[in-house]
């Protein structure tokens, strides 16, 4: 699927007022790092107003980084925040805050109001799991190739978090995938 087809589902999907909590959508954007994950998310927010909430800012503290939590398919991402302070809330129509993670430093920064919107998306690697996608109306996939994933990687990181990348990221990564089937049938898949 294109950018502009992708558009045109989340339109429909709108339009047809079918959804619970106030006629709210809630878009997650998954796929590998590198992908255009957080490109497509920025394109789909200026296109409809939404919001984004990055599960980069739901990483797990350093101190809950134990190899039994991590050998959870997934279990980097603090999902049980993310879900308690964002998904859960957001879909009931409450005002929604949250408190991003400092991952470079390790710590929770203040806490924010998230914008009032229709549509909010969720963005990142972790966001089909069941706590989330549980709640999601649309959920893409984006799968990009291997090779322009890492020309992405080298221009983006420092040599010393690209080796973290390879080393560590990515395979907890495609455990997540393998774990879950992702993408599944119900993702709406883009291929660059």
């Amino acid at each position: 699927m294109t950018l502009d087809e992708l558009e045109r589902e989340i339109q429909r999907r709108l339009e047809e007022h079918r959804y619970p909590a106030a006629e709210r959508l809630l878009v997650t954007i998954d796929g590998p790092c590198a992908s255009g994950k957080t490109t497509l998310a920025k394109k789909l927010a200026e296109v409809f107003g939404a919001t984004v909430v990055h599960t980069d800012e739901y990483v797990i503290p350093h101190g809950q980084k134990t190899p039994e939590r991590l050998a959870i398919p997934g279990g980097n991402c603090d999902v049980e925040r993310l879900s308690k302070e964002v998904v859960i809330p957001w879909k009931r129509g409450d005002k929604v805050f949250i408190r991003r993670y400092d991952c470079r430093n390790d710590r929770l920064l203040p806490e924010e109001k998230l914008p009032d919107c229709r549509m909010l998306i969720i963005e990142g690697s972790y966001s089909n799991l069941p706590m989330i996608r549980e709640h999601a109306d649309v959920r893409a996939f984006v799968n990009t190739p291997w090779e322009i994933r890492k020309e992405r990687l080298i221009r983006r990181e420092s040599p010393q978090y690209l080796q973290m990348f390879y080393d560590r990221w990515i395979p907890l990564e495609d455990c997540y995938f393998d774990a879950y089937g992702l993408p599944d049938r119900e993702c709406i898949l883009l291929t660059e």
